[in-house]
C-alpha cells in the first residue's frame, strides 16, 4: 500500500504553506486530506480552487452539496471520507432522516 506523508504547517513546502495555514483559518485545523494534497502545492491549490466554487458559487444548498459529496465517497468507497461527511452534516444541522437515507443508499 502506497503511504502518504501528512504535512503540517511546518513540514509543508513554502508554496503549500500559505494554503495549510488558510486551511486552518477557514476550518480551526488542517484536515488530513489538505495535509496530504500538501505534497504538490499545485494539486492542494486546485482542490481549494474547486471546493470554494462549489461551495460559495453554485445554487446549491448545504445539505444538497453534502448530499454530492457523500455519494462521491460512496462511489469511490472511503468510508473515511463518509464518516467526516457524516459529521459536517450533523454539524449543519442536516436532518438525520436526510442523513440516514444517503447512508443506507451506500449500503446498497
Amino acid at each position: 500500500m502506497t503511504s502518504f506523508s501528512v504535512h503540517t504547517i511546518e513540514t509543508a513546502s513554502d508554496d503549500s504553506k500559505p494554503l495549510l495555514e488558510a486551511s486552518k483559518q477557514a476550518y480551526g485545523f488542517v484536515p488530513n486530506l489538505h495535509a496530504v494534497m500538501a505534497e504538490s502545492p499545485a494539486l492542494l491549490e486546485a482542490y481549494k480552487t474547486v471546493a470554494d466554487i462549489f461551495d460559495n458559487k453554485t445554487s446549491l444548498s448545504t445539505t444538497e452539496q453534502q448530499i454530492i459529496a457523500m455519494t462521491n465517497n460512496r462511489l469511490n468507497g472511503c468510508t473515511y471520507c463518509m464518516a467526516a461527511h457524516t459529521s459536517i452534516m450533523q454539524a449543519g444541522n442536516v436532518p438525520a432522516d436526510v442523513i440516514e437515507a444517503v447512508k443506507t443508499a451506500a449500503q446498497q
